[in-house]
């Protein structure tokens, strides 16, 4: 997505940003009233009078400081262009194939592609790593346009997917994540998000939640898991983690254990059922629903609700003969022309509101970062445009 960016440099002061000027001045005194005496000009507009030449005690402009001055210099336009874009997300699906996943494999097999396609007709840049058995009823075999459909069951045209031919049994898709990550990882890109799918009726037997977070962290290279979402297509009974196991809290009858370690990933909880700091949770469906179509349609909405959105603009350097004043900055997000809600400058990260956006550093910007809720706004708005002004101090000397 490309978002137009406007850059405006104006001039700080009460007067217009256009300036009367005449040659030929050394003091304050030499020019009529109202004017100043700026390089060796008359000029329009105000000075600093403790920090300029404003009398007969200073005999050239070439004494004076290398300070501000105000309203020294005419406006100026700059156009710059910048992307507001999601980073890439890869995605990797495990699918149960033992005895009583029949039904199940038969509603991925009908939903994987329109999964894909939610995700194609966003504009991300996605990827899916399958690991499955491809034959059988309880196989899964991607067919086009995702994937080639058999005999090969291997990536579509555009090499989005990659399948890895290996069943999962009811207790062991945590181990096989793990045990085939040398097969998939140069599949994976390095700053993607990356967004677990878990599909079983049983529950993990050697990995808890927590140690396979453990374990993804100290994958190589380091950092490659840093940005993760799970969500569990399992066994369950209520949707509060209280009621997940008690049968009279919801219907499941198919479930052959709950799935509650899949659970605590996508719900950001400790094996001691205890949230995960900094954790991003993600989607929870049951298994032993009928119709897959709005749980895969769930899970993309996840998917595209979830992503990191990268919000950062170049701030162009000031005119000639200028600084930017950081206190003076405006940004305004324009929807097809029309200003939406205010915006304003916050310390940090940290200090990000619903409409907050900082500089990488204050004293000397080169970028201007929006926070997420606004960045996402604007990500999400096809007529976006943002408006920044930026005010200028004139630097003599």
């Amino acid at each position: 997505m490309r978002i137009s960016i406007l850059f405006a440099a104006a001039c700080l002061s009460a007067c217009s940003c256009s300036s009367t000027t005449s040659p030929g001045c050394t003091l304050a005194s030499d020019c009529a009233t109202g004017l100043v005496c700026l390089d060796g000009r008359c000029t329009v507009g105000t000075v600093d009078t403790g920090m300029l030449d404003t009398g007969p005690d200073v005999t050239s402009d070439t004494n004076q400081p290398d300070v501000p001055a105000i309203d020294a210099g005419p406006c100026r336009e700059v156009m710059a262009e910048s992307s507001v874009e999601a980073v890439p997300v890869d995605i990797i699906i495990t699918i149960d194939n033992s005895g009583s996943m029949s039904e199940e494999a038969a509603e991925v097999r009908r939903n994987i592609n329109t999964f894909a396609g939610i995700l194609g007709t966003s504009g991300i840049d996605y990827r899916v790593v399958l690991i499955s058995s491809p034959t059988g009823s309880r196989g899964v075999c991607v067919e086009p346009p995702l994937g080639t459909g058999e005999p090969a069951c291997g990536s579509g045209p555009d090499g989005r997917l990659l399948a890895i031919h290996e069943g999962v049994s009811s207790t062991n898709a945590l181990d096989k994540a793990l045990e085939f990550y040398p097969e998939y990882r140069d599949f994976l890109r390095f700053e993607s998000a990356k967004f677990f799918v878990w599909i079983t009726d049983d529950e993990s037997r050697n990995l808890t939640a927590d140690s396979f977070r453990a374990a993804l962290a100290g994958l190589e290279p380091m950092g490659m898991f840093d940005i993760q979402f799970h969500n569990a297509i399992v066994g369950f009974y209520g949707d509060a983690p209280a009621d997940w196991g008690r049968s009279g809290a919801g219907s499941c009858s198919s479930l052959a254990r709950v799935g509650t370690t899949y659970m605590r990933l996508a719900n950001c909880l400790g094996d001691d059922g205890a949230p995960i700091a900094d954790c991003m949770s993600g989607r929870q469906a049951r298994v032993c629903e009928t119709d897959w179509t709005p749980i895969f349609e769930s899970i993309a909405e996840g998917v595209l609700a979830g992503v990191p959105v990268q919000c950062d603009f170049e701030v162009p350097p000031a005119p000639e003969g200028m600084r930017i004043n950081v206190d003076e900055v405006v940004l305004e997000h324009l929807s097809d022309g029309m200003p939406t809600s205010p915006t304003m400058r916050v310390g940090s990260e940290a200090d990000c509101g619903v409409n907050g956006w900082y500089f990488d550093d204050v004293e000397d910007p080169t970028t201007i970062t929006l926070c997420p809720d606004l960045c996402r706004r604007v990500q999400m708005d096809p007529d976006a445009t943002l408006g920044i002004t930026l005010g200028c101090f004139g630097v003599v000397g």
